[in-house]
């Protein structure tokens, strides 16, 4: 009989950082030497300006099969995976996917909450990729992966609609071995506005039903703050947006940064604006996909107050006298890369966020000045936007917006302060209230603090502590071996932890006429402290136009609508034909015009 096991390993996710890169695996082995194993996640870990980089994704090298990007072989996985979940479709979670297929992986089977797959099928559409096979989950459905695993959806609430959690539970010898559940990023919040929302009942109804020698709980870490602010709510959030937006105004243009798949804090200004009576324009490709995305999912409620044409036609609407824009921004996006000037050349590619192009005056569109109001509803957060975030609201203001932000550490330029939204993540009252009920139904619980830095996941150990749950502290890399009741530490194999890079960049010429086609991607990996260590190939820069989504009046059930996109394959442009095809339209164009004219002659 082979030696029962169930081990968690952490590969990404517990960073000094804060947050990125997220990944997690569960492996069992049973008692007939059958091995099964299940990842759980495959994020972006967001890198420093300064390091060239434009992202990181964890090594998943042993688990995922691929093709050499030097020799062109294929590399198979030692250690494969039989199934990938996804818990939501923030970057630091699904972030990877893309890059990782362009770079050879073979992406296993994967599981999905429905807007987190119509999301992703929708970003490798526009990718020009071929857009995987993700199959739709939702709480209360059950995977069994051999006859010794298995695991269930459960509903979580977050700042984006369909997050789901993930208990797994293992057996020996068709006996309950050990038992995981991976909240991914969550909230107790009963009563989100969107989507489905967390459930105490049905969460502690899991652990009931499925008890385990030993049970683990991982805890999302990111806003373990002790003694933090308690939330507002949704309700309260709108009022005092509202409130914010009446006492200026005067203000004809509001401009709102958020973080584009945050659809749960969008839905703040969506109903701000409805309040108002005035229609809001998603400003930025994020949000234009995040909007493809909800509608695709069913949640079609905000379509009243959203502005169907173009951004032009906007901005000139004299039917919308107080124009709203929710734009991508709120973290500042390319601010420090612009700052930096990454690649050294003054045609580098830096991807910025809508609010920054107009901090910047590199909108082409839009112009801020006396008449703009700024939400800062997001607030600044050392480790993500601690320096782009100050500096873009300070050039807003420097061109005559006012600015209002939610409270933060860091205060900036003396601007007035009201907390326009909260975290989407579990405070610290939250987290002792809800695992003082999961002890109840499961004495031998053991918590483990993940997604958050050394102190948050000391902060939560603290708490954990308070109600008498025990806790286990452990990092990337951290293997966790629980085994006849018992969890313990397993020896790593002393390899450092590193990660693959993405750098983009556009050769330094003396062709001015060189752009954005030109571009070069390489592939490295790196340290943990962003060092290079070896370069490991270039991907190409071809651009494939994407199919565009063929759901022009949203009429279609969303069963129907499940089918989308529908050319798994983008070939590249026939230019003989695309010449072909354009001046057969210039020419019917000319054609239409002069008969228009001879109609009027007439």
């Amino acid at each position: 009989m082979s030696r029962v096991q169930t081990i968690l390993k952490f590969i990404g996710g517990i960073n000094k950082d804060r947050i990125g890169g997220n990944c997690s695996l569960i492996e069992h082995t049973d008692e007939k030497g059958n091995t099964k194993r299940v990842m759980f996640d495959l994020g972006s870990k967001f890198t420093p300006s300064g390091s060239e980089f434009s992202a990181a994704y964890p090594n998943v090298d042993e688990y995922f099969d691929r093709i050499d990007l030097k020799s062109g072989e294929l590399i198979k996985a030692s250690k494969p995976v039989d199934f990938l979940f996804l818990t939501h479709a923030h970057e630091d979670h699904i972030g990877a996917l893309i890059n990782y297929t362009k770079m050879g992986y073979r992406l296993p089977r994967m599981k999905a909450g429905g807007f987190t797959r119509n999301f992703v099928r929708l970003i490798f559409a526009k990718e020009g990729l071929i857009v995987p096979e993700i199959e739709r989950i939702q709480a209360g459905d059950i995977v069994k992966v051999g006859d010794s695993m298995e695991i269930e959806a459960v509903d979580v609430s977050h700042s984006i609609v369909d997050s789901l959690g993930f208990h797994t539970l293992t057996y020996a010898n068709g006996k309950p071995y050990a038992a995981i559940m991976n909240n991914g990023d969550f909230l107790t919040e009963e009563n989100m506005p969107l989507g489905k929302s967390f459930s105490l009942e049905q969460y502690l109804d899991v652990f009931k039903r499925k008890p385990a020698p030993t049970t683990v709980v991982c805890l999302d870490s990111t806003s373990t703050v002790l003694n933090g602010k308690e939330r507002i709510g949704f309700a309260k959030a709108v009022e005092n947006t509202y409130n914010v937006v009446m006492e200026n105004r005067d203000k004809s243009l509001i401009i709102s940064p958020v973080i584009s798949r945050s659809v749960q804090n969008m839905a703040i200004d969506i109903e701000t604006a409805r309040k108002l009576g005035t229609k809001v324009f998603l400003d930025g490709k994020w949000l234009q996909t995040v909007k493809d995305a909800m509608i695709l999912s069913g949640y079609k409620d905000f379509e009243d107050v959203v502005y169907k044409g173009s951004l032009q036609s906007y901005l000139y609407d004299k039917h919308i006298s107080q124009k709203y824009i929710i734009c991508t921004g709120a973290f500042a996006q390319g601010m420090e890369d612009y700052d930096n000037n990454i690649g050294m050349s003054a045609y580098s590619p830096i991807a910025m966020s809508s609010a920054v192009k107009m901090a910047l005056d590199l909108h082409p569109q839009i112009k801020i000045g006396k008449d703009t109001l700024i939400l800062s509803r997001q607030r600044i957060i050392n480790e993500i936007n601690g320096k782009s975030g100050p500096k873009m609201l300070q050039l807003m203001a420097k061109k005559g917006a006012t600015v209002v932000m939610s409270p933060s550490e860091k205060k900036v330029g003396g601007f007035k302060e009201v907390q326009m939204q909260d975290s989407g993540h579990a405070n610290a009252q939250a987290m002792e209230d809800l695992l003082a009920e999961v002890k109840k139904v499961t004495p031998e619980v053991i918590a483990v603090p993940i997604h958050g830095n050394e102190q948050q996941c000391e902060n939560t150990k603290a708490i954990m502590d308070k109600i008498g749950v025990k806790t286990h502290l452990t990092q990337n890399q951290g293997i966790l071996s629980l085994e006849d009741g018992n969890i313990k530490d397993m020896a790593g194999n002393g390899k450092p932890l590193t990660w693959y890079a993405i750098k983009m960049f556009i050769p330094q010429t003396d062709n001015i006429s060189r752009s954005l086609a030109d571009m070069v991607t390489e592939v490295w990996e790196i340290s943990d402290n962003y060092e290079p260590i070896r370069k490991i190939g270039e991907l190409q820069s071809e651009k494939v136009e994407a199919p565009k989504p063929r759901y022009d009046n949203y009429k279609k059930g969303i069963e129907e609508a499940e089918e989308l996109p529908y050319r798994e394959k983008m070939k590249k442009p026939d230019k003989k034909k695309t010449a072909q095809r354009q001046k057969a339209i210039k020419a019917s164009k000319r054609y239409n015009l002069n008969k228009r004219f001879n109609n009027r002659s007439r």
